[in-house]
C-alpha cells in the first residue's frame, strides 16, 4: 500500500481506493464536510430557538396588550356604569373631576416609592369618601325637593278630587231628574200609544173613505159648462154630440181641473177617439174655464190645444202644422202634460208625435188646467178617455 506524498493527518478513519492507495485530500474533504453541517446545524437550531423566544415573547406582548384593552374596556364600563348612576349634571361633573384626579395620582403613583403609593392611596380614598359625600348631598337635596313636589302634587290632587266630586254629584242629580223626566214622558208616550190604538179603526176608516173618495172621482164632461148646441150622452158622461142642424164652434170643459205641482201625477194625459167629423175640430187644455163656450177657444191666452187639421196652438198662438198631426174619423189623439218639465205631448194613434219644444208658459206655473173639446159642425162625437186605460203607453214616457 502507498501513501500519497502530501499526507495530512485529517482523522484516524479513512477509506482505502480500489488499488490500495489512501487519498488523504479526499479524507480531510470528508471530515471538513461534515463539520461545516454540524455547524450548519447548530446555527440552525440557534436560530429555531431564537425564533421560538421571539414568537414566545410577541405572545407574551399579544397578551399584554389585550389584557391592556381589556383593562381599558373595564375602565371604559365601569366609567359608563358610573355615569348611568349619576342623578344630575353637576354630580357627573364633579365625578369626572375626581376620576381625572384620580387617574393623575395613579400615574404619579406608578413613579413613587411604596411609602409614596401608601400616601396616595390615603389620598385616593380620602378624595373617594369626599366624593361619595358630596354625592350623597346632593341626593339628600333632591329628595328634599322631590318630596316637597310630591307634597304639593298631593294637595292639588286633593283639590282636584274635592272639586270632581262635587260635579259627580251635580251629574248625579241631573241624572236623576232626567230619570224622572223619562219616566214622566213614557208615561205621556204610553198614554199618546193607547190613544193611537184607540184611534186606528177611525184613521184606517178615514184613510178608506178618501180612497173611495178618490176612486170616485173620475172626469168626465161637465153639463153645467157645456155649449147649448152640445149634448153629453151616456151614464160615463163621455160622449160629446154636436145635435141639430147648425155649425160654428162651440165648447164643452171636464169637470174636474188638474193642479201642476208635486201632488199631482208625473203626467196628466187624456185621448178623445173620433167618431163623426165633417170639417174640424180641436181639444186640448185651459188655464180656466171660459164663460163664453162659442168661437175659437183655442186661440185665447192660457190656452194650449191640437187641432184636427195638424195646427199646434201654445198659449193662444200658433207654434206649427204637420200633416202627419191631422186626425179624423177612426183616429185616437191624445195630449198630456208633464208636471216636472211642463212638457206638453201630443199622440195619436197610440205613437207619441214630436213635440220636444213644447212648454207649458211659466207665467202659469202655479195654475189648474181644465180638459176641452170644441166642436164646429152639427153631427160631430168624440168620445173621451179620462181613465189610465190609453191607447198611448205613458211608461215609455
Amino acid at each position: 500500500m502507498s501513501i500519497s506524498t502530501n499526507s495530512i493527518n485529517c482523522g484516524d478513519d479513512f477509506i482505502p481506493a480500489e488499488n490500495g492507495e489512501v487519498n488523504v485530500n479526499a479524507i480531510c474533504l470528508d471530515n471538513g464536510q461534515e463539520m461545516e453541517l454540524k455547524m450548519a446545524k447548530l446555527e440552525l437550531e440557534n436560530v429555531k430557538k431564537m425564533a421560538k423566544l421571539e414568537i414566545e415573547n410577541k405572545e407574551q406582548k399579544l397578551k399584554l396588550q389585550e389584557m391592556m384593552v381589556e383593562q381599558k374596556a373595564l375602565k371604559e364600563k365601569m366609567a359608563k356604569i358610573e355615569q348611568k348612576k349619576e342623578k344630575n349634571a353637576i354630580a357627573a361633573d364633579q365625578l369626572t373631576k375626581i376620576l381625572e384626579k384620580i387617574s393623575e395620582l395613579e400615574k404619579q403613583h406608578e413613579n413613587t416609592t411604596k411609602g409614596e403609593e401608601i400616601l396616595g392611596e390615603r389620598i385616593f380614598i380620602y378624595l373617594l369618601k369626599t366624593a361619595e359625600e358630596r354625592f350623597s348631598q346632593l341626593q339628600n337635596d333632591q329628595k328634599k325637593e322631590l318630596l316637597e313636589k310630591i307634597s304639593e302634587m298631593e294637595k292639588q290632587q286633593k283639590e282636584q278630587t274635592k272639586a270632581t266630586e262635587d260635579q259627580f254629584s251635580k251629574i248625579l242629580k241631573k241624572i236623576s231628574e232626567l230619570e224622572k223626566q223619562h219616566e214622566n214622558t213614557n208615561k205621556a208616550t204610553a198614554g199618546l200609544f193607547s190613544e193611537m190604538k184607540n184611534n186606528q179603526k177611525t184613521l184606517s176608516e178615514m184613510f178608506s173613505e178618501f180612497e173611495k173618495e178618490q176612486k170616485q172621482r173620475k172626469n168626465y164632461w161637465d153639463v153645467n159648462v157645456c155649449d147649448e148646441r152640445l149634448e153629453i150622452i151616456g151614464n160615463k158622461k163621455l160622449i160629446v154630440h154636436y145635435k141639430g142642424h147648425a155649425f160654428g164652434s162651440c165648447s164643452v170643459f171636464a169637470k174636474h181641473p188638474i193642479l201642476l205641482d208635486n201632488n199631482s201625477p208625473d203626467i196628466f194625459y187624456f185621448e178623445i177617439s173620433i167618431g163623426n167629423k165633417k170639417n174640424w175640430m180641436s181639444f186640448g187644455f185651459a188655464v180656466k174655464q171660459q164663460n163664453k163656450l162659442d168661437g175659437t177657444l183655442w186661440s185665447r191666452n192660457g190656452t194650449y190645444a191640437y187641432e184636427s187639421d195638424g195646427w199646434i196652438w201654445m198659449n193662444g198662438e200658433i207654434k206649427g202644422r204637420d200633416a202627419e198631426y191631422s186626425y179624423g174619423v177612426g183616429d185616437t189623439v191624445g195630449i198630456g202634460i208633464n208636471s216636472i218639465t211642463r212638457q206638453i205631448i201630443f199622440t195619436k194613434n197610440g205613437k207619441r208625435l214630436d213635440s220636444v219644444d213644447f212648454l207649458v208658459a211659466s207665467s202659469f206655473a202655479n195654475d189648474s188646467f181644465h180638459p176641452f173639446v170644441t166642436l164646429f159642425n152639427s153631427d160631430d162625437k168624440i168620445e173621451a178617455d179620462f181613465e189610465p186605460n190609453f191607447k198611448f203607453d205613458l211608461t215609455t214616457l
